[in-house]
């Protein structure tokens, strides 16, 4: 792929999404925006329009990253890799329903992440 894989991050733990945003771009895609909230990456998404949701599903605000992926690829078909620091089997079957890509638990490593994102757009 010539051009760079646009990604949207959402996730509310800023030391977090900083870190991740900069591995992302070290390992040569183009995190196009991080976000804390589920209603900022509704708008973000339809206003960037990334090429995979990076999406943690405990977000600040009145939405979580379930409902606010959920409103996005009812948009626009769009892969979607959950991270989640919470191991619970009502969350894993709420987030399963929109069929993710992948669910990863925190912490997530770009060696996690790579061959994921890779394996999407190969």
């Amino acid at each position: 792929m010539d051009r760079k894989i646009k990604i949207l991050l959402a996730e509310d733990e800023v030391l977090i999404a900083q870190c991740l945003k900069m591995e992302l771009e070290m390992a040569g895609y183009n995190v196009c925006s991080f976000v804390a909230k589920g209603e900022e990456a509704i708008i973000t998404a339809e206003k960037e329009e990334p090429d995979i949701l990076l999406m943690d599903i405990h977000l600040s605000g009145k939405m979580d990253g379930i409902e606010a992926a959920k409103r996005i690829i009812e948009h626009r078909k769009i892969p979607v890799i959950f991270m989640t620091g919470y191991n619970e089997i009502a969350i894993f079957e709420k987030a399963s329903a929109i069929n993710p890509v992948a669910y990863l638990e925190k912490p997530v490593e770009l060696f996690e992440l790579k061959p994921i994102i890779e394996s999407i757009f190969s």
